[in-house]
């Protein structure tokens, strides 16, 4: 429910977390925002640059990731949640799936799903021409990405002898690269360089039906020859319509070089340049069944009493919470009343509501790490004519009055030992004259021994 520019800036700030969902719309903003001034400067850079300004608004990184481990869980810290050690119990070996290109071979070998994500665990394996091929191993940061950088601040900056350009350049140059998966790869030019990207209107295939959900991918290096690739899908109910079996399709698959995952000041490294970037088109496909009857059978269900907040015109309230072996999901339903587009996009009308964040306790107040999304957002005019919008975004720019919204978003909570109760904060978060201000909304407690 923010304007775009309040959320780049909230992005840019080390500890601001942005919605999951609207992360796609946030990168291509970035991405795309400068484009009329860039082409006052040498093309061939243009992308350049983008990939370095993307450096340093880590916060909102798609593939944001520290890495994994070879047995046992993923290390999913990156998305803010800690899972519980029973992780292996619930890890299914998957056979017979496998996509190649001569030597260079990707194994589908493992999936885990509970209630809201599924994660399957891929094997890269790669023949000596194609490590050598997509640099891995070497720096992200290319002779000539230097040598642009200079052309760069001297065409700028001739007269003050500043180089930001290069100082970029140089502070990326530790970064190394690893591998990347793409799935339903596509063809695209841009800046006359030539990439692939995942299909934008959806990035995975549930039972034949095409959907665009959160999905985060992280990456361990085994040696220099073979990785262990973890792809993570946040999937609910509202996705599945409450199937607990189902199949995965990923299809065209690509495999290409990207920056690792790091951790700085200003939060992950997710970086790439066009003189280093390579693809191999694999091809081929993926499906798999996966199940999660299984955690399902060790799943409490807690539908909470009077676990809700107001504020302003809006209303948040705690529907359900699974706790299942291995983590703990809360869907939250919101209803925001009498409202305008101005109230949507101007942080300066008396009924904007700011950027909300969940801070999660324990009944000792130490924080939970968690990780929260927008699943569905709709929209009702004063009419009564009713409209589903993209999630995290405004859907229209014609001016309206009186309308009603509802927001449907989950919350992954860590389980941890001997937990008998859970405090679901919500905070708002909104850009103000006077910087960034944080504003407590209330609290929702619930019980979940």
């Amino acid at each position: 429910m923010r304007d775009i520019e309040e959320l780049l800036k909230l992005s840019s700030k080390q500890d601001a977390k942005i919605p999951l969902k609207i992360e796609y719309r946030i990168q291509n903003t970035l991405k795309h925002k400068h484009k009329k001034q860039w082409k006052h400067y040498i093309k061939k850079l243009v992308t350049v640059i983008a990939s370095i300004i993307v450096v340093f608004v880590g916060s909102i990184s798609v593939y944001a990731a520290f890495g994994g481990t070879i047995e046992g869980k993923p290390v999913l810290e990156w998305i803010g949640i800690r899972f519980s050690d029973e992780y292996e119990n619930y890890k299914v070996n998957v056979e017979g799936q496998e996509v190649a290109y001569n030597e260079t071979k990707i194994d589908l070998v493992s999936t885990v799903c509970d209630e809201g994500f599924t994660i399957l665990e891929f094997d890269v394996k790669l023949s000596k021409e194609d490590k050598n091929y997509l640099r891995l191993g070497e720096s992200i940061i290319t002779e000539e990405d230097l040598q642009n950088a200079k052309e760069m601040d001297e065409k700028q900056y001739k007269n003050t002898g500043e180089t930001p350009y290069y100082n970029h350049m140089l502070s990326a140059k530790d970064t190394l690269n690893t591998v990347e998966l793409i799935f339903f790869g596509q063809r695209r030019e841009e800046y006359g360089s030539t990439f692939y990207a995942s299909e934008p209107t959806y990035n995975i295939i549930i039972d034949d039906e095409e959907f665009w959900t959160k999905t985060i991918q992280t990456v361990t290096k085994i040696s220099d020859y073979e990785y262990k690739v973890y792809q993570l899908f946040l999937l609910t109910d509202d996705e599945l319509d409450n199937k607990e079996s189902f199949e995965i399709s990923l299809n065209n698959v690509i495999l290409a070089n990207t920056g690792e995952k790091k951790e700085t000041e200003s939060g992950i490294q997710t970086v790439n340049t066009p003189n280093n970037a390579r693809y191999i088109n694999i091809g081929g496909n993926f499906e798999v069944e996966v199940s999660k009857k299984k955690a399902l059978q060790n799943t409490k269900v807690i539908y909470p009493e009077n676990a809700e907040v107001s504020y302003k015109k809006m209303n948040k309230k705690v529907e359900e919470v699974k706790v299942t072996p291995l983590q703990i999901i809360a869907k939250v339903s919101t209803t925001i009343n009498d409202v305008s587009l101005q109230s949507l996009s101007s942080n300066r009308n008396k009924d904007h509501i700011g950027l909300i964040d969940f801070n999660i306790y324990d009944s000792n107040n130490n924080p939970l790490s968690s990780c929260q999304y927008e699943v569905k957002r709709t929209i009702t005019y004063q009419d009564g004519k009713t409209e589903e919008w993209a999630t995290g975004d405004i859907g229209t720019y014609k001016n309206f009055e009186n309308a009603t919204m509802y927001l449907t978003e989950y919350i992954i909570i860590e389980k941890k030992e001997n937990l008998n109760s859970i405090k679901i904060v919500p905070v708002e978060r909104k850009i103000t004259d006077n910087g960034e201000e944080e504003n407590i909304l209330g609290e929702m407690q619930v019980d979940v021994d």
